[in-house]
C-alpha cells in the first residue's frame, strides 16, 4: 500500500501546528466556481497556517489530492477573511481524513474540532482546488473529491 501524507516542512509537528487556537480564517479563489486555493487559519500571534492541495496520479485518469501546509504571515490579497467562532479560542482536536484509492492511501483532509463545531478542509473536486466546511456559506465552497462518508477519520496527534 502506497501512503501519500500531508507536506509540512515547519519546524514543530504538523499536528501542533493545527491543534493551535484560531480567531480568523481566510479563503481564497484562483478561479470563479471552481471552489477555494487556499484556505489559511489565522492565529491571534497573527502568523498562519496556508492550506493547499497538491494532486497526485496513482492510476490514468485517477488522481487524489493531498493536503501541503505552510506557515505564513501575511494574507494574500485575494483572500475573503471570517472571523470563525469562539470555540475556536482553545486547543483544537484535529483528524486527518484519508481516502484510498486502488492501491494508495491519501491524506487529502483535516478535521478542526472546538466543542461541537467543525472545521473541515479537503481536496476539492476540481483540481487544485479545496474544499472548506464550517466556516463560509458561499456556492462552491464546499464540494469535496468524494462523499465525505468514503474518508476514513483518523486522530492526528
Amino acid at each position: 500500500m502506497n501512503t501519500l501524507p500531508f507536506v509540512w516542512t515547519g519546524p514543530t509537528s504538523l499536528a501542533a501546528e493545527l491543534s493551535k487556537p484560531i480567531k480568523e480564517v481566510s479563503v481564497e479563489f484562483a478561479i470563479p466556481n471552481s471552489g477555494p486555493r487556499f484556505v489559511t487559519l489565522w492565529r491571534s500571534d497573527g502568523s498562519g497556517l496556508r492550506i493547499f492541495t497538491e494532486m497526485y496520479d496513482v492510476a490514468e485518469r485517477i488522481e487524489v489530492g493531498v493536503l501541503n501546509f505552510d506557515q505564513v504571515f501575511s494574507p494574500r490579497p485575494n483572500e475573503k477573511i471570517v472571523l470563525v467562532s469562539s470555540a475556536f479560542d482553545r486547543e483544537i482536536v484535529v483528524s486527518k481524513l484519508i481516502i484510498q484509492e486502488l492501491n494508495t492511501r491519501a491524506e487529502s483532509g483535516a478535521i478542526l474540532a472546538a466543542g461541537n463545531e467543525e472545521i473541515i478542509v479537503v481536496a476539492g473536486v476540481y483540481p487544485y482546488s479545496l474544499a472548506v466546511s464550517g466556516v463560509l456559506s458561499v456556492p462552491h465552497v464546499f464540494e469535496p473529491a468524494y462523499s465525505i462518508e468514503d474518508y476514513t477519520r483518523v486522530p492526528f496527534t
